[in-house]
């Protein structure tokens, strides 16, 4: 699903972000992606995006070398994934509806569809009571809760999430990943960047480590335990297959192509 190798980011300043990191990350995988500040997660999730260009190396999304993609075939491969930010990124002017409803409008899907597929997030996520609120009203938690059913709404293959807890205390951080482990239960692959080791700990799952933009450390998954109901049901997120074994050892040698 996720390939790296041996990428490479400099800017121009001279900082390296990132040093000859090769990994893969299977389909239908949940990882955590932590090291501490700077070592290099929001680079890499940038580079998957595309809102960066690695200095060398190859990144392969669904075995299709990004490098290679011209500027105007970028948003066609954004369309793979969904994206859960710190900081929420919520438009203001609009309300929660609105606000998760505002993908499918880009891709200008019926009235009809968009307000059945708003509204069946929304309650699967157990906001559907906040959806004429604005952002401005919303807790920290529900905000949150908000920026996943938008991430979701267009039923990506990959949620990539950027330290999705930074903002939430141990309960409510606890209540995401809970949700994010649904999701991908339900067969979406996930990468969350976290520093939180406390969460790493408690959910087991395969753990990349960045230090200094090198990859020093790839734990396989242990069994997770503790994990509450989050009541994220199967018609909101999809019925694809159960997550992949686990990842190999932190290696420079590239895996074979899926």
């Amino acid at each position: 699903m996720i390939q790296l190798y041996n990428v490479h980011k400099r800017y121009e300043n001279g900082v390296v972000a990132l040093h000859d990191v090769t990994l893969r990350v299977r389909e239908g995988e949940m990882v955590f992606l932590t090291g501490p500040s700077g070592a290099g997660k929001s680079t890499l999730i940038r580079l998957l995006l595309c809102t960066e260009r690695g200095s060398e190396g190859q990144i392969l999304i669904g075995g299709r070398n990004i490098h290679a993609l011209r500027d105007d075939s970028v948003p066609f491969l954004r369309r793979n994934f969904g994206v859960v930010f710190q900081d929420f990124r919520l438009i203001g002017r609009r309300n929660v509806r609105e606000n998760v409803a505002i993908g499918m409008e880009i891709l200008g899907l019926p009235r009809k569809d968009i307000e059945r597929r708003t509204e069946q997030l929304l309650e699967a996520l157990g906001i559907a009571h906040r959806g004429a609120a604005f952002p401005r009203d919303l807790s920290g938690g529900e905000a949150q809760r908000v920026a996943i059913a938008r991430a979701l709404v267009n039923e990506p293959a990959i949620l990539l999430c950027d330290e999705p807890t930074g903002n939430l205390d141990p309960t409510l951080s606890r209540e995401i990943i809970d949700l994010l482990s649904e999701v991908n239960r339900r067969g979406t692959t996930v990468l969350v960047a976290t520093h939180d080791a406390a969460l790493i700990e408690r959910y087991g799952c395969r753990t990349l480590t960045l230090e200094g933009g090198r990859l020093t450390l790839d734990r396989p998954r242990r069994d997770a335990v503790g994990l509450e109901a989050s009541g994220l049901g199967a018609s909101a997120v999809g019925t694809a297959s159960a997550a992949a074994p686990p990842g190999r050892e932190a290696t420079q040698e590239p895996a074979e192509a899926p």
